[in-house]
């Protein structure tokens, strides 16, 4: 079978490698497609190497969509399931993968498996920042950063589902696509500084997911006890401003929870969520999903099909 694996730092090809023989524990799935994050690919160019447990080579990908090969642990051969492996791991971005039962989810009839599969790792994220971490509720005011992409799509809905009042930064042109997900507010990052239009009308909570000065400059649009929420890294400099302030923060990396997918699965089934595609590729052309991923404006997720 072909198989999306990173054989050294920076080299990734696609290889013929066996059909995985699942252990006693996981499922084997025939894959219908993969989401494309940016984690692949820093790991990829070593900027996360710390986060491999095996070595090389490496599959790649961790989000998966597909149907059951053969019939036991709990589900039956051709159950459309989706879920998530262990980052770091041997990845899904292969034509057959094993994975633990346990990371597996049934994926509703009325979503196809292309969206199905560009979902756990970014409504995970998003769902354990906003509300293990950051207890988001009704009438809170939250502060969600670059609302167009993956994370910021995905983390809007969620958070209208509970009542926040959402404002994203993002830019002039896709202000139509995030207030149609939801959004209240809309900071055009590239003309406005969103410390100047939130300095007076603070959040409760912030969603960051770029580090950098954007964790300082968060400090200042937060309430006395807010909170910032971090899926970056937190800076020291960023913990002692938040200390000055009165401000919690915490750093999140994400696991997987069937529970909180089965949350989501809900959500969908009552249409008050959806999956946004911001791009599609055969397996064959991963190396350009990679490429435009690191752009950084991709407009909700990419997937990679078989």
């Amino acid at each position: 079978m072909k198989a999306v694996q990173l054989t050294e730092i920076d080299q990734i090809e696609i290889r013929d490698v066996p059909i995985p023989t699942p252990k006693q524990d996981e499922i084997l799935i025939k894959v219908a497609a993969v989401g494309i994050n940016p984690v692949d690919w820093k790991i990829a160019t070593g900027q996360l190497s710390q986060l491999i447990s095996q070595t090389l080579p490496l599959t790649l990908g961790w989000d998966v969509a597909g149907e059951v090969v053969e019939s036991g642990n709990g589900y039956l051969k051709g159950d459309r399931v989706f879920g998530m492996k262990t980052i770091g791991q041997d990845g899904t971005l292969s034509e057959y993968c094993a994975i633990k039962r346990t990371h597996l989810t049934l994926v509703p009839k009325e979503l196809p498996l292309v969206e199905a599969a560009a979902l756990p790792m970014v409504a995970l994220t998003s769902w354990q920042a906003l509300f293990t971490a950051g207890n988001v509720r009704h009438g809170q005011r939250i502060l969600i950063q670059a609302g167009a992409g993956g994370i910021g799509t995905t983390a809007i809905q969620l958070a209208k589902t509970v009542g926040a009042f959402v404002i994203v930064t993002t830019s002039d042109k896709n202000k139509e696509f995030v207030t149609s997900l939801g959004a209240d507010e809309v900071i055009d990052y590239q003309k406005e500084n969103f410390v100047d239009c939130l300095k007076d009308n603070p959040v409760d909570v912030v969603f960051e997911t770029l580090s950098g000065d954007f964790q300082l400059d968060a400090i200042q649009v937060i309430k006395p006890k807010g909170k910032l929420v971090s899926i970056s890294g937190l800076m020291q400099e960023t913990i002692d401003a938040a200390e000055l302030a009165n401000i919690e923060t915490e750093f999140i990396f994400v696991e997987y929870n069937a529970i909180q997918l089965k949350h989501l699965m809900d959500l969908i089934e009552c249409n008050k969520f959806k999956a946004n595609i911001g791009g599609q590729y055969h397996v064959d052309d991963i190396h350009s999903a990679y490429e435009e991923s690191k752009q950084g404006r991709v407009r909700g997720k990419l997937v990679a099909t078989f």
